[in-house]
């Protein structure tokens, strides 16, 4: 039944969908490419640059003639018959859900996952593999949750006693202490407001690219907790890094401009 369903529904797909266009001659470092390869209702593959990234999917529904197609795989993502978990080289695994999001006009598959949420861009679809590149400083679209998460943060961080600089992303220490790093109180925010944490939001992902832009040659490997603790940076620099990213968001959200990039 759910084959036959998945069909129908992929019948109506087709001719209206739009794909991202095809990848130039060499993908952005920021961009990681992934194969994966379908048998037995898995698709499973891994990152061609990170060797260990994993992804290992599950369609629960049949295919039609057993070959997928772009139709199906997108019919599979609007009813929910897709998912599983992402696994990093350390051997953790988060899971994976999907929806459809329209992009720059473009209906795109959305990949959600704990360390962030991620577009399938450059995607093409063959009978047994899919092919597509995430792009890893992918920021959606501001919103005025994006802005209540900054204001919430501020509260948070009220004065220099309630900030502390030995972050490790570990943040069960400052909710109980009520000390934040500011990574940690972006952290605890977007939980209370949005519900849910994205590695990626706006919010998070505006306050990574003031920092990339006010210290260029920071030298961070995490922007939010490496700034944060590094020894040259003081309290004032944090609030400076809140203001300069209440700023984007205010204005993105008024303008209604597209989502953000990271600035090289």
């Amino acid at each position: 039944m759910k084959s036959l369903l998945l069909l129908l529904i992929a019948i109506s797909l087709t001719g209206t969908l739009a794909f991202a266009a095809e990848p130039p001659a060499g993908l952005p470092d920021d961009y990681l490419p992934f194969t994966l390869v379908l048998q037995d209702l898995l698709l499973t593959g891994e990152s061609e640059y990170l060797p260990g990234f994993t992804l290992n999917l599950k369609l629960s529904c049949g295919i039609p003639d057993g070959e997928l197609s772009d139709a199906i795989l997108f019919a599979a993502v609007r009813v929910g018959w897709l998912d599983g978990h992402l696994s990093y080289p350390n051997g953790r695994t988060t899971p994976v859900t999907f929806e459809l999001l329209r992009h720059r006009s473009v209906e795109i598959i959305y990949m959600k996952t704990s360390l962030g949420y991620f577009l399938w861009e450059y995607l093409t679809v063959e009978k047994d593999r899919v092919n597509f590149a995430i792009y890893w400083w992918y920021c959606p679209p501001a919103t005025s949750t994006d802005l209540a998460i900054i204001a919430r943060t501020r509260q948070l961080l009220t004065d220099s006693t309630r900030w502390h600089q030995t972050d490790d992303r570990d943040c069960e220490d400052d909710v109980t202490q009520e000390r934040w790093s500011l990574f940690c109180a972006l952290k605890h925010a977007s939980l209370e407001l949005a519900g849910e944490y994205n590695h990626h939001n706006t919010a998070l992902q505006t306050a990574r690219f003031v920092i990339d832009e006010y210290w260029p040659e920071h030298g961070f490997e995490h922007a939010l907790m490496d700034f944060n603790n590094a020894p040259t940076t003081e309290f004032a620099d944090v609030l400076c890094v809140l203001t300069l990213t209440e700023q984007r968001l205010e204005w993105e959200v008024t303008a209604g401009t597209g989502a953000q990039t990271r600035s090289e």
